[in-house]
């Protein structure tokens, strides 16, 4: 038998070495992603995501106390993973509409922004009326195929032609396969940096607003919405916006001002 002396040495040895030993991490918050939807997420040469929402969801998770895991998801995918629970947010530019809210949950929104009707440089597309006759791409699923959709009648548009990735339309808009395409303008601009030859033809004033979307009944909802207010408030979602957009955001926009969780009307 161990004598006292030794035995309490023993256990404070054990104490001593139990810092070293490592915790069992909290479950990781897993974030659904469309993988083609620059400067908002994207993945890198490495094969690991960045982006601006892969920056917000990152630090709102990191502040909440857990890891976030990002998955690879198709841009419509990413309604169904959220509303089975099989991702705890969605992030792509996703924009809060009355119609989402009522079969999937948002935090606050963190980015203001329009559509805009893209084209190549030299179009003669310089307001709606000009639409009339034409071809317009969009990637299917987005706020732009919708805008496409509900005015295709009014302007005359002669064919909205759906789209899975970004970059697939924006090659057909530069190869003249297709006159012009509908989507959010900071993607858009965004990816002309990469893509030479483009243009901002008309700007559609939407007012849309980007946030995570949740599964209506999401838990942790609360807590990421209260890590974005407090990103807001010390600066921290200015500096990711300066980061990915190379200008601070406008003041008065959801990229600085706190808000509740948005509820259906």
């Amino acid at each position: 038998m161990l004598d006292r002396r030794r035995l309490f040495g023993l256990v404070l040895a054990a104490a001593a070495l139990a810092p070293a030993l490592p915790a069992f991490a909290a479950d990781p918050i897993v974030v659904g992603a469309y993988p083609s939807n620059p400067p908002w997420e994207f993945k890198n040469d490495a094969g690991t995501f960045e982006g601006f929402e892969v920056d917000v969801a990152t630090e709102a998770a990191k502040r909440v106390g857990r890891p976030v895991e990002f998955q690879d998801l198709g841009f419509q995918a990413l309604f169904a993973a959220t509303a089975s629970h099989r991702i705890d947010f969605a992030v792509s530019s996703i924009s809060i509409t009355n119609d989402r809210l009522q079969n999937q949950a948002f935090t606050q929104p963190y980015y203001d922004s329009d559509g805009t009707i893209l084209g190549r440089e030299g179009s003669q597309i310089a307001k709606f009326e000009d639409l009339d006759g034409k071809v317009i791409g969009v990637v299917s699923g987005t706020t732009g195929e919708k805008w496409a959709n509900e005015n295709a009648e009014t302007y005359g548009i002669a064919e909205v032609k759906g789209y899975n990735a970004q970059q697939d339309l924006m090659l057909d808009i530069q190869n003249g396969r297709i006159d012009g395409g509908a989507g959010e303008i900071a993607g858009f601009q965004y990816a002309m940096t990469k893509i030479p030859g483009l243009k901002i033809l008309i700007r559609i004033p939407t007012g849309e607003r980007f946030a995570m979307m949740a599964p209506k009944d999401s838990a942790i909802l609360p807590e990421i919405n209260e890590a974005i207010s407090a990103m807001k408030a010390d600066g921290t979602l200015a500096k990711i916006h300066e980061k990915w957009f190379g200008v601070a955001p406008s003041e008065g926009t959801s990229t600085v001002v706190a808000s509740d969780i948005p509820t259906a009307q």
